[in-house]
Order: C-alpha cells, then sequence, then structure tokens
C-alpha cells in the first residue's frame, strides 16, 4: 500500500467517522495481503446483485450491527495511477445473513437448531439467501428478488483519487459463505435518476476480512444470534477455490466502542471482461494464496 493510498485511507475515514483514530495496534498487527498496482483475483458474482440500485454512500438504513466505514482505492494494474468517475457497486447480506431484495428467500436451520436437517421439510426455514456456488457467467441458477428493500445495497462514483467510501455494517454470515462483501467495478456508464446506469463491467470481486479480527465480533450481537454454523475462510469454497486471500481488507477498529474502519486497494484492468469464475477447492490447501488468475 503506498503512501498516499495510506494517508487518503486515514483522512477520509477519519472524516467519515467523526474525526475517531486508528488504533495503531490493529493497524500494525493486520496485513494487506493485495499489493498496490497487483491485479486483484476476481470472485463470482453470487445470486443476489440488483442492478440500478441508489447512489449513495450511507447504505446500512436501520439494519442493526458493527458500524462498518469501508474505504476502497481503485488502480489500473497498467499504470498504477487511480481510476476516477468509476461505478463501485456494493452489496451484502446483514448481521442475519438476509440480502435485500431477497428477504423471503428461505435458508435453514430454524432459530435455536445450530446444527438442523436441511432435509427435514419438517423444519420452517428463517428468512435468508440460499449457498452461492456456481459461475459468474453463467450461474448460479436464476434468483429472482422478492420484495423492494435496499438495505446494504449502494453505488459510488470513484474521485479524482480513485477511491469511494461507503458507511455500512460488518456484515453476517449465512449458510455456506464466511462474512464477505460483493463489488462490481463498472465504467463509460451514466447517472440517472439517483442511480447508475449501463457501463461496461470491468470486475468483480468480493471483499473479507482478517479472521483472527473478524472472528471476536461475530460472537457479540446481534451477529452471535443467527443460530447456524458460521462458515470460517478455510471452510467457504468461494474463498478458498476463488483467490480470496488476495482481496482481504485492511481492517481495524476506531476508537469509538464497536466501530470498524476497512480499507482495500482493488487493482483492475478497466479494458478487461470477467471471465466465468469456478469454484475449486486449492489443491495445495485452504491456507495457500496462489495468486491472481
Amino acid at each position: 500500500m503506498t503512501r498516499t493510498s495510506r494517508r487518503s485511507f486515514l483522512s477520509t475515514a477519519v472524516a467519515a467517522t467523526a474525526s475517531l483514530p486508528l488504533s495503531r495496534y490493529a493497524l500494525a498487527t493486520t496485513a494487506m495481503p493485495a499489493s498496490a498496482c497487483t491485479l486483484i483475483s476476481e470472485q463470482e458474482v453470487g445470486p443476489f446483485y440488483i442492478p440500478n440500485e441508489l447512489l449513495r454512500s450511507e447504505i446500512a438504513e436501520d439494519r442493526p450491527g458493527i458500524p462498518l466505514s469501508l474505504h476502497i482505492i481503485l488502480q489500473d494494474v497498467r499504470t498504477c495511477r487511480p481510476i476516477p468517475n468509476t461505478a463501485i457497486d456494493l452489496w451484502h447480506c446483514d448481521a442475519s445473513g438476509i440480502y435485500s431484495g431477497y428477504t423471503k428467500t428461505s435458508l435453514g436451520p430454524p432459530p435455536g437448531d445450530p446444527e438442523g436437517s436441511p432435509n427435514d421439510p419438517s423444519h420452517s426455514h428463517p428468512p435468508g439467501p440460499p449457498p452461492e456456488f456456481g459461475k459468474h457467467g453463467g450461474g448460479p441458477p436464476a434468483t429472482h428478488p422478492t420484495d423492494k428493500l435496499t438495505f446494504c445495497r449502494g453505488i459510488q462514483l470513484t474521485g479524482p483519487d480513485g477511491a469511494v467510501s461507503f458507511q455500512t455494517i460488518v456484515p453476517g454470515f449465512y449458510q455456506g459463505r464466511t462474512n464477505h462483501i460483493h463489488f462490481k467495478v463498472r465504467l463509460g456508464g451514466h447517472t440517472a435518476t439517483h442511480t447508475y446506469a449501463a457501463g461496461h463491467t470491468s470486475h468483480i470481486g468480493q471483499i473479507f476480512f482478517p479472521e483472527e479480527l473478524l472472528l471476536p465480533l461475530m460472537a457479540q450481537q446481534p451477529y452471535v444470534s443467527h443460530h447456524i454454523h458460521r462458515v470460517t475462510p478455510s471452510e467457504d469454497g468461494i474463498f478458498t477455490g476463488q483467490h480470496g486471500n488476495s482481496s482481504i481488507a485492511h481492517f481495524a477498529p476506531a476508537a469509538s466502542p464497536a466501530h470498524y474502519l476497512a480499507e482495500i486497494t482493488i487493482a483492475v484492468d478497466p479494458t478487461a471482461t470477467p471471465k466465468p469464475v469456478d469454484r475449486r477447492p486449492d489443491p495445495q490447501g485452504p491456507g495457500h494464496d496462489p495468486g491472481p488468475e
């Protein structure tokens, strides 16, 4: 990470969180694997993307959870320069593992039954999305929205420094997936009626978090009330099979209680078109980082 990007993160994130300083200890002990100007790996889009979301930076709405200020720095991998005026579509589940637009989609097991029996038709499953799988080029199967809710979704345009900031909550988890945030990089489109329309999609990815810092948060409310087994990164087929190690955000607590800051530098080729991504476990094991595709 360059000094310029670090300075940009500190000034932007601190301003967004009422001038709350970062924990120097956390910053010093949390590494960001993806270096500046290193092409970041792609991950599948998943079945819960909804186009034409709102242009806005505050996306949590009324959803409970630990506040998170997310700062994304977009670079052109060919030149190492910022990419301005580019749309970052962002979406993730809430603390209970639910995506807006899909709140009536079922996922078991029921509350109070951590293990559950997914083949038992007598179970009444709580709302939540089914596991993501397949390729972002052809699968997973079509999933149709069930509502018009918009929490934890938004679009921002990068500034001259290639940066955007979102104010949201630390995402929860759900069956088959560890905590993550989805994003798309689009350019060449246009703003239209509170959204960003059209444009060329040059990258599809997901953002992950350092497990050692995230795990204690999942023992807090409201995350601990989600009564299912929490999938760790090493158990997540997308993280292990789609180079999740290359997109772990720099993650640190703010001085304010229960408030976190995250930063990630995303280097992409703006002329590229995402290729289908298979979910295949890394043959060298979940801890191996094979680098960009």
